[in-house]
């Protein structure tokens, strides 16, 4: 379910029925951002969790996902391995 206060409100929703269930996945694509943004780069250090990075730069752990919306090769936050560069926005 996509809640209205959702930043996945306006996002395409595909429908795919599992040929042997039966059941169908929907899922929502997410969309990145199109205008030029400032970054800088940041090694990630096996300790590191992007709530908390998104705290220590962004001043709110919440905004995880804008660190993830500038890291879209990223689809698993729980598998960045150390050393992988990161672009984290500048607020």
């Amino acid at each position: 379910m996509i809640y209205l206060d959702s930043r996945y409100v306006d996002g395409l929703l595909y429908k795919a029925q599992d040929s042997r269930s039966k059941k169908y996945q929907v899922s929502v694509f997410r969309e990145f951002p199109t205008e030029l943004a400032n970054y800088f780069l940041y090694t990630w250090v096996e300790t590191d969790r992007l709530d908390t990075l998104a705290n220590r730069f962004l001043g709110n752990p919440n905004l995880w996902w804008r660190i993830m919306d500038f890291n879209p090769d990223i689809i698993d936050p729980a598998t960045i391995e150390p050393g992988t560069l990161l672009r984290i926005p500048n607020e």
